[in-house]
């Protein structure tokens, strides 16, 4: 699944030849912004990878170069901003199987793709315990590979194994029960969708990963997999058509059924009045997640939902939709510098709090981990909150719960 040498250098020559050095790029590189370092920024490295690839200087194949490459979100912010129309995002990729490659894979990274290939998450529990966070459902029961029904809800890993986050899956499953939708998730036989190694530069080791998935979730005869996780998302909305060779336009005609991020699901039953939220007297702003948004075009259905919220008052970060800040959680980075991700993280819930937002609200849980982590460093008086929490919220006060 990785470029051939060639082609990567190919690759290499034409971003470094149309790269004007304008440096629009280090003005909104979230890493540059903290680092300033020039090799930090995408120029920089496009720079780097040029004298290694192109000028063959081997000896710059270093750990200073590795750690530039790594210091990296993978936002997509650069492409967007960039003029000479540049793909960093895919070169950045590339770049990254490149050290593996060469033998150059970061440790952290390594342990990783262990980890994936003994329990298929990325945690050290058991696949088998995936559904854990189903324990404090008490009015119900979250039916496990059911046959024919019409949804099937991809959970994740980051939801699955971190206890702070288990309100979001219970949340979804919580909201598909009041719609009165037929859903049923993977449990067990949910393995991670890949996209950690895809970012590590592994995407080899990925499509066992895709090929079970899309198996399983075949098999079941849905007519939709939704997943509230914007990295899953992006993987099987973009990713796995790549991956297995999926004949035909978009993954979900190669799949036999649609994918949807929950929000776009949930927007959908809200505009079938499926859904019938009670107001809410608040000031929320909203995180567009990089994986859900300038990766992969999603912008309005969270819109959609939390204008749907009755007295609920919505106000924008002045970096929003494509031109959105990274909260500083993707592409790995956490693995390689924490430190770099929550300074990330502390700049962004910033720019929420000037918004005058009392609720800060993202669709992604890596997203809203990373920002809540920074706003409880800051001691900001922001909440910090995956919007189908916030949704589910409004819809148990219509319950009178």
């Amino acid at each position: 699944m990785t470029k051939t040498k060639t082609n990567l250098e190919e690759q290499i020559a034409e971003a470094s030849y149309v790269c004007g050095r304008c440096g629009s790029c280090r003005n909104v590189c979230p890493v540059y912004q903290e680092i300033k370092w020039e090799s930090s920024s995408p120029r920089g490295k496009i720079a780097l990878a040029k004298d290694i690839f192109l000028k063959h200087k081997s000896d710059k194949m270093t750990e200073f170069y590795t750690r530039r490459l790594l210091e990296c979100t993978l936002c997509g912010r650069c492409e967007e901003i960039c003029a000479a129309g540049i793909h960093t995002r895919e070169l950045w990729l590339d770049l990254r199987e490149s050290l593996r490659e060469k033998g150059r894979l970061h440790p952290n990274f390594r342990h990783l793709s262990e980890q994936i290939a003994l329990t298929h998450n990325i945690s050290a529990t058991a696949n088998e315990y995936r559904l854990d966070w189903t324990d404090d459902l008490d009015d119900f029961e979250v039916p496990q590979s059911k046959d024919g029904s019409e949804v099937a809800y991809f959970v994740g890993c980051v939801s699955s194994f971190y206890p702070q986050l288990a309100e979001i899956p219970q949340s979804i499953v919580k909201i598909l029960e009041q719609g009165q939708v037929s859903y049923t998730v993977l449990g067990g036989e949910e393995w991670c969708c890949g996209f950690p190694l895809i970012s590590a530069g592994m995407s080899g080791e990925a499509q066992a990963l895709a090929r079970h998935n899309m198996e399983k979730v075949r098999a079941l005869g849905v007519k939709t997999l939704i997943t509230g996780c914007a990295s899953c998302f992006h993987t099987w909305s973009e990713e796995y058509q790549r991956l297995l060779g999926e004949a035909g336009g978009e993954a979900e005609k190669g799949a036999g059924f649609e994918v949807l991020h929950v929000t776009e699901y949930f927007a959908r039953l809200l505009r079938e009045k499926r859904l019938m939220p009670a107001g809410i007297s608040e000031t929320v702003t909203y995180h567009d997640p990089c994986d859900l948004g300038r990766n992969s075009g999603v912008y309005e259905a969270p819109r959609d939902i939390l204008q749907a919220i009755p007295g609920l008052d919505y106000v924008e970060m002045c970096r929003n939709r494509e031109l959105a800040d990274c909260c500083g959680g993707g592409g790995n980075l956490q693995m390689v510098d924490s430190g770099l991700s929550q300074a990330i993280a502390g700049r962004r819930v910033g720019a929420a709090v000037e918004t005058g937002a009392s609720i800060l609200v993202s669709a992604c849980q890596q997203c809203v981990q990373t920002l809540r982590e920074a706003a409880r460093k800051e001691k900001l008086p922001l909440e910090v909150m995956d919007i189908t929490e916030l949704l589910w919220r409004v819809l148990e006060n219509e319950r009178g719960v």
